[in-house]
C-alpha cells in the first residue's frame, strides 16, 4: 500500500525545452552579472536563441583630436617663396630690351687750333666760320638698351657726324705744319665717329619711379682734313682714344601712356699733358601707344673738349652737338 501510494504521489518534472543551435557565425549574447540572477525558488525563463545576423562593415571609430589638424611637414616649412614681381605697366621701367631710331636735327659748333711740330703756333680756327662747313646737321642715330635682371642696364649709342665743304679763306690758317695763304680756296673735311657703353645700376625702381646710377666707356675718333685742290698741299689731323664717365639715369612713368625719361654723364680729367672733357644731357618725353611700340621727342646736348699740350701736333678740338629730336621705339 505504502509502495502504491509512493509511486504515484510524487510531482512530474516538465520536460526542458530544447536549445536552437547557434549558427557559427553569430555573435553570443553576453552573460548577465551574478547581481542580475534570478533570485532562487523562481524558476528562469528561457532565452530566445540570437538571431542576430553579423555585420561586414567594420565599425567606426572616433578620430583622435590630433588628426583633424594638417601637420607642418618640413618639407612645408621650407617651401620655397614665390618670387618677387617688379613693375608691370608697360613702360620704360619694365623693357628688358629696347630698339631706338633716332633723327635729330641739331647746331653743331666746332673749334680748334693745330700747332706746327716744330712749335710753330697753329691759327685758332672755327670749323662752320673758317673751313665754311654747315652749322646745322640732320643726324640719324641708334641706341640699343639690354635689361640684366631687373636693376642693371646696359645702354648702347652710335654717332657718325660727317661734314665737308669748300671755302675760300680770309687770312693765313697755320693748321699742323701747313700754312695755307689767304685767298686760297680750301677743301676741308671733318669726321666724328663716336660709340658709348653706359652701364647703370637701378637704386630704385618701382611701377612708377626708376633711378640708376653707372659708369660710361666712350670710344672717341676725330679726323680733320684741310687741303688746297690740284696742289699736293694737304695736312690731316687725327686723334682716338677712350674716354670715361660717371652716369644718372631716370624715369618717371607720368600716366598710363605717357613717360619721361632723363640722363647725364660727366668727367673731366688730366693727365699728364692732355686734358678731357665730356658731358652728356638728354631727356625725353614718349607716348607708347602700344605695349611694345613708343614714340616721342626729346633733346640731345653733347660738348666734348680735348687739348693736347705737348703731343705732335699739339693743339685742341671743342665740338658741340645739341638739338631736338624724334624717335621711335621698339620694346620687349
Amino acid at each position: 500500500m505504502h509502495a502504491a501510494h509512493a509511486q504515484g504521489s510524487p510531482q512530474q518534472a516538465s520536460p526542458a525545452a530544447p536549445t536552437a543551435p547557434q549558427s557559427p557565425g553569430a555573435l553570443t549574447q553576453p552573460s548577465l552579472p551574478s547581481s542580475a540572477a534570478p533570485p532562487s525558488g523562481t524558476t528562469p525563463t528561457p532565452s530566445a536563441p540570437n538571431t542576430t545576423v553579423p555585420s561586414t562593415t567594420a565599425p567606426a571609430t572616433a578620430a583622435p583630436a590630433s588628426a583633424a589638424r594638417p601637420r607642418r611637414t618640413a618639407r612645408a616649412r621650407h617651401a620655397p617663396r614665390a618670387p618677387r614681381t617688379g613693375p608691370t605697366t608697360p613702360s620704360p621701367i619694365t623693357d628688358h630690351f629696347a630698339l631706338s631710331g633716332i633723327f635729330l636735327y641739331g647746331r653743331v659748333s666746332t673749334d680748334g687750333q693745330f700747332n706746327s711740330g716744330k712749335g710753330v703756333a697753329g691759327t685758332p680756327f672755327s670749323a662752320e666760320h673758317t673751313l665754311g662747313l654747315a652749322d646745322r646737321t640732320s643726324q640719324a642715330r641708334v641706341e640699343l638698351i639690354f635689361r640684366l635682371e631687373q636693376r642693371s642696364r646696359l645702354r648702347m649709342d652710335f654717332l657718325d657726324l660727317r661734314r665737308t665743304a669748300e671755302a675760300r679763306l680770309d687770312q693765313p690758317l697755320q693748321f699742323g705744319d701747313e700754312l695755307f695763304a689767304a685767298h686760297q680756296a680750301l677743301q676741308s673735311e671733318v669726321d666724328w665717329r663716336q660709340t658709348d657703353f653706359t652701364y647703370t645700376y637701378s637704386f630704385l625702381r618701382t611701377d612708377r619711379f626708376e633711378l640708376g646710377a653707372g659708369a660710361g666707356v666712350h670710344l672717341l675718333q676725330a679726323e680733320a682734313t684741310a687741303q688746297v685742290p690740284n696742289t699736293p698741299q694737304r695736312e690731316v689731323y687725327s686723334a682716338a682714344g677712350p674716354f670715361a664717365t660717371l652716369a644718372l639715369d631716370g624715369t618717371v612713368r607720368l600716366a598710363r601712356y605717357w613717360a619721361l625719361s632723363a640722363r647725364g654723364q660727366y668727367l673731366k680729367v688730366t693727365v699728364d699733358s692732355t686734358t678731357g672733357m665730356l658731358a652728356l644731357y638728354h631727356a625725353d618725353l614718349q607716348y607708347r601707344w602700344r605695349p611694345n611700340l613708343a614714340a616721342g621727342v626729346g633733346y640731345e646736348y653733347e660738348r666734348v673738349e680735348v687739348d693736347l699740350l705737348h703731343s705732335d701736333p699739339s693743339g685742341y678740338v671743342r665740338l658741340d652737338v645739341n638739338g631736338p629730336e624724334l624717335f621711335a621705339r621698339l620694346s620687349f
